[in-house]
C-alpha cells in the first residue's frame, strides 16, 4: 500500500508576493500560516451542523394533499423563472418544485426536453437489444449467419449516439440548476 503524501503544493501565481509579505508582517513562514488557516477552517467546519441528506424514494401517492407554500420574488426573479419555465416547457410552479427537489436531493430533475430524449433513447436501445437477442438466438441454434464487423460497428455507432443523447440530457438537467 502506498503511503499518502503529507505535502500540499499550491500554485499562488500573483498571490505569492502579497501572501509572503503578509506572513512576514505576522512573523510567520507562509507554509506555517497556511497550515494554521486550514486548521482554523477545519475547526469551524466541525461546529457547523451537517444538513440532513434527502433523496427521492418514491412517487407521491395519488390523492396525497399538497401543502400551500407562498414565496415572494423580485420582479427580475419572477421574469427569470418564467423564462426558464418556458425553456423547459413546464409551468413556473413545476420549475420551482423541480429546483427545490434538485437542491434538497442533489439529484437531476428532468425537463420535458430531457424526458423526450431519454424516452427516444430507451426506444432505440430496446431495438438494439432485440437485434442482439436475435443474433444470439441464431448463434445458439447453430445457424451461423454471418455477423460482420460492419454490422457490429453499425450497432456500436447507434449505441454511442444514444449514450451521447442520455449524457447530454443528464448534463443539461444537472447544469440547469447552476445559477450565476
Amino acid at each position: 500500500m502506498e503511503k499518502e503524501n503529507p505535502y500540499l503544493n499550491v500554485y499562488l501565481g500573483s498571490l505569492k508576493k502579497p501572501w509572503s509579505d503578509y506572513c512576514e508582517s505576522l512573523g510567520k513562514k507562509p507554509g506555517a500560516a497556511l497550515k494554521e488557516a486550514i486548521e482554523q477552517q477545519l475547526e469551524k467546519a466541525k461546529k457547523l451542523p451537517t444538513p440532513k441528506p434527502y433523496r427521492q424514494t418514491r412517487e407521491s401517492p395519488e390523492g396525497e394533499p399538497k401543502v400551500r407554500f407562498e414565496i415572494l420574488l423580485t420582479k427580475s426573479e419572477k421574469v427569470a423563472v418564467q423564462e426558464r419555465a418556458n425553456l423547459e416547457r413546464c409551468s413556473q410552479r413545476r420549475w420551482i418544485v423541480d429546483a427545490i427537489r434538485a437542491g434538497l436531493t442533489h439529484e437531476p430533475q428532468f425537463g420535458m426536453k430531457e424526458v423526450e430524449a431519454l424516452g427516444e433513447s430507451n426506444y432505440q436501445l430496446l431495438s438494439i437489444g432485440r437485434n442482439l437477442n436475435q443474433v444470439a438466438k441464431r448463434l445458439n441454434e447453430g445457424r451461423l449467419e454471418p455477423v460482420t464487423v460492419e454490422t457490429i460497428e453499425q450497432l456500436r455507432t447507434r449505441i454511442d449516439k444514444h449514450i451521447d443523447v442520455v449524457s447530454s440530457a443528464i448534463r443539461a438537467s444537472l447544469e440547469r440548476w447552476n445559477v450565476e
